[in-house]
């Protein structure tokens, strides 16, 4: 595919399609009513603000291991585990 530099009918053609930006009127700021930011300002410092999270503590002190299925089977019924792992 050539490019525009190369084809002198699509160098025509785009300067001649030239895309020219409107006038785009923009809404006038409005000025802010006396000691607003001042009003504003513990508001937005409260929210920056970060809390303190509290970490769960369970009552019984140290967490418990995490125990899989296969360890609870094993633990439970230990003849249904070992005919389970040996595929039987």
């Amino acid at each position: 595919m050539p490019s525009v530099m190369d084809a002198p009918e699509l160098r025509e053609y785009v300067e001649t399609h030239d895309l020219t930006i409107g006038t785009i009127e923009w809404p006038q700021p409005r000025r802010a009513r006396p000691g607003f930011w001042r009003t504003l300002l513990p508001k937005i410092a409260h929210v920056l603000t970060p809390t303190p999270c509290e970490r769960y503590a369970p009552s019984g002190g140290v967490p418990r291991p995490f125990e899989t299925s296969a360890e609870l089977l094993a633990r439970q019924h230990p003849t249904l585990y070992l005919r389970a792992l040996s595929g039987i």
